[in-house]
């Protein structure tokens, strides 16, 4: 794991469930973080729900955590295994 991807996980945490306190990315969802160079951080955002209506939310959280993470120029979320998924890509990486 390189530092950058250390650093995007740390931020992304932070992100708490208001209800439970806990980190709320990693409950709604499986991510992986990859560093893809020049400052450019892919996020696989695979949901454990397919029908989670906290999907759009949490994936832009993520990927406005991550931007802010120093480093990091470009953000690309990739979000799988929703019935929203394919607009939810679109809308998130144009």
């Amino acid at each position: 794991m390189t530092e950058l991807v250390e650093k995007v996980v740390e931020k992304l945490k932070k992100l708490r469930d208001p209800v439970s306190g806990a980190p709320a990315l990693f409950l709604d969802a499986v991510l992986e973080v990859k560093d893809l160079g020049d400052g450019v951080v892919h996020i696989l955002y695979v949901c454990r729900d397919p029908h989670s209506p906290n999907l759009l939310t949490y994936a832009e959280a993520a990927k406005t955590l991550a931007g802010r993470c120093e480093g990091v120029r470009r953000v690309i979320v990739e979000v799988r295994n929703h019935v929203l998924a394919d607009v939810v890509n679109m809308k998130l990486n144009v």
